[in-house]
């Protein structure tokens, strides 16, 4: 699994991430990307590095994070 972290002081509001990746970025009211700190299901994991990608501030950063026990059973 990975994990979204947002550096809030970066992003500027492009919205490119939600846009390439709707399923996976929320964006709050001022259209700052709004998903710092959540876990990406498996199976949009391909979506969140998109979203990343275009990302022109470079704001967003994915780290991978251990599966929870008994994820891959």
């Amino acid at each position: 699994m990975i994990r979204i972290t947002v550096d809030r002081s970066v992003c500027a509001g492009h919205a490119l991430c939600a846009a390439r990746a709707p399923e996976v970025y929320r964006l709050d009211d001022e259209g700052f990307c709004n998903s710092d700190g959540e876990l990406v299901a498996p199976r949009l994991e391909a979506q969140a590095r998109l979203g990343a990608r275009h990302c022109p501030e470079s704001a967003i950063l994915l780290v991978d994070e251990p599966s929870p026990p008994g994820a891959g059973a």
